[in-house]
């Protein structure tokens, strides 16, 4: 059973054979993947309003330009959008004040996820590719670019703008982002895809322990900060395969709660993460099947179904309704 309404605060859509911006995701095979495709994944799910994520784009104002047209034709229900935004860059007040401008813009996103040089296999984000001579930057800690990353960050409270924030499950970079945070108050945060713990294959190991603990320490830095919330996005970059195995749904079930329980159903969001096809939008090519977007959010359902009505609520509309201003 699907929730009676849905606010979906976190899809793509792009099209790299037609803009020039999605060249990168070009160079990556990424296809096109438009508003009329959302809608047929969709089906007959409630979904009144929506968010729009950047999708990695080399020009932010571009891309938020484009979305913002998608949403004015009536192609899509786009009523927020999260932008691009280089906020190291030297120039970074001047792309703010632009995409502040865009009537949707509501808020920045710009991946930071780094656990050494990019290989493939950490956690290090592709994108991230783009600085450093191809092996990345840590924009959290590198001592050159932390304090410019700082410096843009902190001019997101006076332009209304929130941040949504990708980072590593690696501890080094959990802890320098919570004391971020904590010395900008004033700045409204969501971290995406449930902090991003990564790749736990729930058999017991030594690893898996490790990692759940860096992970759980992170979090409950974060929780203790008001203005942060939290998506409940992309599951299966988490816990690859967990719609194909009864025991790690529950434990995944079991860390869905557990962010719940920490922040409050007040500061946490459902999310279809949607783009591509249901492998891609669940695991961020983890694993190679996931579930449709109605019987996803089918398991959303059932895993807060104890919950009261008003919290049901806010995790599948109220939050996001909030958080983004729509």
């Amino acid at each position: 059973m699907a929730p009676a309404q849905i606010v979906d605060p976190h899809l793509h859509f792009f099209d790299p054979a037609t803009n020039p911006f999605n060249a990168f995701l070009g160079s990556l095979g990424a296809p096109t993947y438009l508003p009329e495709q959302y809608a047929a994944a969709a089906v007959d799910l409630p979904i009144s309003k929506s968010v729009h994520v950047e999708a990695v784009p080399d020009d932010g104002l571009a891309e938020a330009q484009w979305v913002n047209s998608l949403a004015d034709q009536g192609r899509c229900s786009v009523a927020g959008i999260v932008a691009s935004c280089d906020l190291s860059a030297s120039d970074v007040a001047t792309k703010l004040d632009q995409l502040s401008a865009v009537p949707r813009v509501r808020g920045i996103r710009y991946i930071l996820d780094y656990d050494g040089p990019y290989d493939g296999k950490n956690p290090t984000h592709r994108t991230l590719t783009r600085h450093g001579n191809g092996k990345g930057v840590d924009f959290l800690r590198d001592a050159t670019e932390a304090p410019k990353f700082e410096k843009g960050f902190a001019m997101l409270s006076e332009r209304g703008l929130s941040f949504d924030l990708t980072y590593s499950a690696a501890p080094a970079q959990l802890l320098a982002a919570a004391a971020l945070l904590r010395r900008h108050p004033g700045v409204t945060v969501c971290i995406d895809h449930l902090g991003k713990l990564h790749h736990f294959a729930v058999d017991g190991s030594s690893e898996d322990e490790r990692k759940l603990a860096e992970w759980r320490q992170g979090m409950l830095l974060m929780a203790e900060l008001p203005q942060v919330y939290v998506k409940l996005s992309m599951l299966g970059h988490s816990v690859p395969g967990w719609h194909t195995d009864i025991k790690k749904e529950e434990f995944l079930r079991s860390l869905v709660r557990e962010v719940i329980d920490a922040f409050g159903a007040h500061r946490c969001m459902f999310a279809s993460n949607w783009h591509i096809n249901a492998a891609v939008s669940c695991s961020d090519h983890a694993f190679d099947t996931g579930l449709e977007m109605p019987e996803l959010y089918a398991r959303f359902e059932t895993w807060v179904a104890d919950l009261p009505e008003t919290d049901r609520h806010r995790l599948f509309a109220g939050t996001a309704s909030e958080f983004y201003r729509i």
